[in-house]
């Protein structure tokens, strides 16, 4: 069913909070914030998901995170990749994938997706379970434990030190694009407002879709990014939103009123979570400038995707200034 929850509500455990589970979305995807302070320089033990994608979103703070493909790690193919993520930026580690990060400040929230849903009963498992047989850095499992959590732990990784400018590895971070791969065989890294983004003014309002990982990164099975909205201008009445695959949006800027049907509206100011499960009708505005929310979906149409065929490529982090066409600057138009 569908449901809202203001900012820091949800299923608490310790400085985690789930806002969506794997059973709240029917197993698409989980949605996990975590709030807490610097981890002094500890970092999670190295490990690899077989099953499971898993993207780090900077929401406050910074965060370090390293990543690298374990069969080319193991083959002495490929360099060690790492970011530090600040406010916006983001981090997407593909199943196979080696990786291991840190809380850098005493005020951190990260965000994180994991894909598919159901991950999180390994942190409710570990909760209930801290005496399990010791493995050095992993929390207190031993490794069939962890195995048996889709949790592979690679403590032969050593991370990377010689980070310079929030980047340690190839690849632009703050000094130039970052584009999405074809597929998501590796690492994935998008500084805020440095990935593609896509303008679409249709329905009287504006909206910049800056996707994060799309279906073809993760073989149709989710999505990830952020809309920026446009309030109307004229009185119009919000499209409804039909969608296969389930929705989830967590304000981040602004304020934004969603309705479903059969439901009251609900209003997000920053923090708040909706969710909106697949195939059921919505309808979302903003009531103020610049309105930002992040996004996750399902995979084949999802929000993102249908705001992005109508869409065309865009440049800015700015819409066009109200009441003129995207294509110029004299023309006012009503749209």
């Amino acid at each position: 069913m569908p449901y809202a929850l203001k900012k820091g509500s949800g299923i608490k455990l310790g400085e985690n909070t789930f806002p969506v589970t794997g059973n709240s979305s029917g197993k698409a995807f989980c949605i996990l914030n975590t709030n807490t302070g610097s981890s002094a320089g500890a970092e999670v033990f190295p490990h690899v998901h077989k099953k499971t994608y898993e993207n780090f979103y900077a929401v406050k703070g910074r965060i370090q995170l390293w990543g690298q493909n374990l069969d080319s790690f193991l083959a002495n193919t490929s360099i060690q990749q790492t970011r530090i993520l600040s406010q916006g930026d983001i981090g997407a580690i593909p199943p196979n994938t080696i990786h291991t990060f840190t809380l850098l400040e005493p005020d951190t929230q990260l965000t994180g997706v994991l894909v598919p849903g159901g991950f999180e009963e390994f942190f409710f498992h570990m909760n209930l379970n801290p005496n399990q047989s010791s493995l050095p850095g992993a929390g207190g499992f031993d490794r069939d434990g962890l195995a048996s959590w889709d949790v592979y732990p690679q403590l032969d990784f050593v991370p990377r030190r010689d980070v310079v400018n929030g980047r340690g590895g190839a690849g632009n971070w703050y000094d130039g694009p970052n584009s999405l791969p074809p597929d998501m065989s590796a690492p994935i890294w998008v500084a805020k407002n440095y990935g593609p983004k896509y303008l679409n003014s249709e329905h009287g309002r504006y909206q910049i879709i800056t996707p994060l990982v799309t279906r073809q990164q993760t073989n149709n099975t989710f999505s990830q990014g952020t809309i920026t909205v446009s309030p109307y201008r004229f009185g119009e009445n919000p499209p409804a939103v039909n969608s296969t695959v389930a929705t989830a949006m967590m304000l981040e800027e602004g304020q934004l009123q969603v309705k479903v049907d059969g439901y009251e509206p609900a209003s997000l100011i920053d923090g708040d979570v909706v969710f909106v499960p697949a195939n059921v009708s919505f309808t979302y505005s903003a009531t103020a400038e610049f309105t930002k929310f992040m996004y996750v979906t399902g995979g084949v149409g999802g929000l993102d995707g249908q705001l992005i065929g109508k869409g065309q490529t865009w440049n800015s982090a700015f819409y066009p200034e109200t009441g003129k066409d995207a294509s110029s600057k004299d023309k006012l138009v009503r749209f």
